[in-house]
């Protein structure tokens, strides 16, 4: 009777013992934690992204500047914030004209895991007044 109880404490109702169970549960565990752990990062490569685009905008809405002066900015930024994982494949683009600056930065996320066919794009784009004498 002793050796019944016994082996009815190690499973549940429907027989499965505790080791299987985590065998089962301990993967959508690690799946989740890896999907929380990508969304961060794309969401930090998304604030990169636009923290370049706003420099860029800024350096380009200045009264003496230029639009290449604000585009160099936000590469620049891109590069030096972004590090060597965060933000890849940056292109800088924008317009200005007489009234109004505009900066768009996009990029590509790193990824977690590199054998997933995805990628992960980040664009984000400042517009700011061209400063002029009145």
């Amino acid at each position: 009777m002793r050796a019944w109880m016994r082996q009815g404490r190690d499973t549940d109702r429907r027989g499965m013992s505790a080791t299987t169970q985590l065998a089962l549960v301990i993967p959508l565990i690690f799946a989740f934690v890896l999907l929380a752990i990508q969304a961060s990062t794309w969401f930090y490569a998304r604030s990169i992204a636009l923290a370049a685009a706003e420099t860029g905008a800024r350096v380009s809405a200045g009264r003496t500047s230029s639009l290449g002066a604000g585009l160099a900015a936000a590469e620049q930024f891109a590069t030096q914030a972004g590090g060597p994982g965060s933000l890849r494949a940056v292109t800088v683009t924008g317009a200005r004209s007489g009234e109004f600056t505009t900066v768009t930065v996009a990029g590509e996320a790193a990824r977690l895991l590199p054998g997933l066919p995805m990628t992960l794009t980040v664009t984000q784009s400042a517009t700011l007044p061209v400063e002029r004498l009145t």
